[in-house]
């Protein structure tokens, strides 16, 4: 009779257990991925204070642009340089078989690439199509990986190959979602590529041709107003390695039965003359090295929105493939009014 009861109380515990684990994944999950979320945006607040601060102190031409004074040697070797954004872990290793990322190469970089450096993501992928090489093996920026259109000569860099040069890295803002698989938001996302790091203004919005406070840096902006002011804004990419994507149908609507599904043929680009260069073509879906398929993962694909393997029966996404990991934009800005000039631009 003992036994009995022993065994009834012991497979009770087990039904409790599975009622309540998904909840505990799930709450655990979103610890973890909003905590980490808190430290992004501290990071990148930090980043935007340090940028906007070291400006404003930068001697440069009084009607120069925000987007003129990033290509200037003194600001890209001393506060932001783009090409910091991937760092190549094969030309490093190469070079420093025994470096460390943080003590060897942060501290090489320009100021507010330093406050980035610890949000960066470790990003393998087959660069050459040819199984016979090794893997490009990169420590980069969250976001999109393009091939960079043009080059940046200076300053010179090649004391430090390991600086990928080649590659830029942008962020995808998605504006709107097609229409999905039960008229939901299951299609394809419609984006606007923004900068890491973009001077806050309204010169690029879409359907704005007020042409409001176009250059807020230069002092010869045409809004009075705001003239000589770094406004410094920087995004980045949160995209959680626990939560998925579904359709917003409003508060308390059921929204199980409409994930975003991960198609990136279907992707559509608003602003593709802002484009900083050619996408990279990366499917979502890979072949390991045992011949196995997976997933990209958080950031993968040509659009760096990633892939999740959550969730994919064929009745949730019309042919099982994966759906869009839950990804939010964080944004930070600052305001500096600029104390230090020199004469006009060239």
């Amino acid at each position: 009779m003992n036994t009995f009861h022993q065994k009834h109380r012991s497979g009770q515990a087990l039904i409790e257990f599975a009622l309540v684990a998904l909840v505990l994944y799930m709450l655990v999950g979103a610890a973890l991925t909003f905590g980490l979320w808190i430290y992004a945006a501290g990071q990148i607040q930090q980043a935007a204070n340090v940028g906007a601060r070291e400006l404003s102190q930068t001697p440069l031409p009084f009607d120069s642009t925000l987007e003129a004074a990033l290509n200037t040697p003194t600001v890209r070797q001393r506060i932001y340089d783009d090409r910091w954004l991937v760092i190549d872990l094969n030309q490093l290793e190469a070079s420093d078989p025994g470096y460390n990322f943080f003590e060897d190469v942060v501290p090489e970089m320009p100021l507010l690439n330093q406050q980035l450096a610890s949000l960066y993501i470790v990003d393998r992928f087959d660069d050459d199509n040819n199984p016979a090489t090794a893997d490009a093996r990169l420590m980069r920026y969250p976001g999109a990986l393009l091939t960079r259109t043009n080059a940046v000569s200076s300053p010179a860099l090649t004391d430090k190959p390991w600086v990928a040069q080649q590659y830029a890295v942008q962020i995808p803002i998605t504006v709107e979602r097609a229409a999905g698989h039960n008229g939901g938001g299951g299609g394809g996302e419609r984006i606007r590529w923004v900068d890491v790091v973009e001077e806050i203004d309204t010169e690029d919005l879409p359907e704005d041709n007020a042409g409001e406070n176009p250059d807020p840096f230069s002092l010869e902006n045409l809004n009075t107003d705001m003239q000589g002011v770094v406004a410094l804004r920087i995004h980045y990419p949160a995209q959680s390695a626990w939560l998925s994507s579904y359709q917003d149908h409003g508060a308390f609507v059921p929204n199980g039965s409409d994930p975003n599904v991960a198609d990136d043929a279907a992707v559509g680009i608003i602003n593709g003359n802002n484009q900083a260069g050619s996408l990279i073509e990366r499917p979502l879906i890979q072949t390991n090295s045992v011949g196995e398929e997976i997933y990209a993962g958080t950031y993968g694909g040509k659009y760096g929105l990633g892939i999740h393997g959550a969730m994919t029966s064929p009745e949730l996404t019309d042919s099982g493939v994966g759906i869009r990991p839950y990804r939010r934009v964080l944004v930070s800005h600052a305001i500096f009014r600029r104390e230090v000039f020199t004469s006009s631009s060239p």
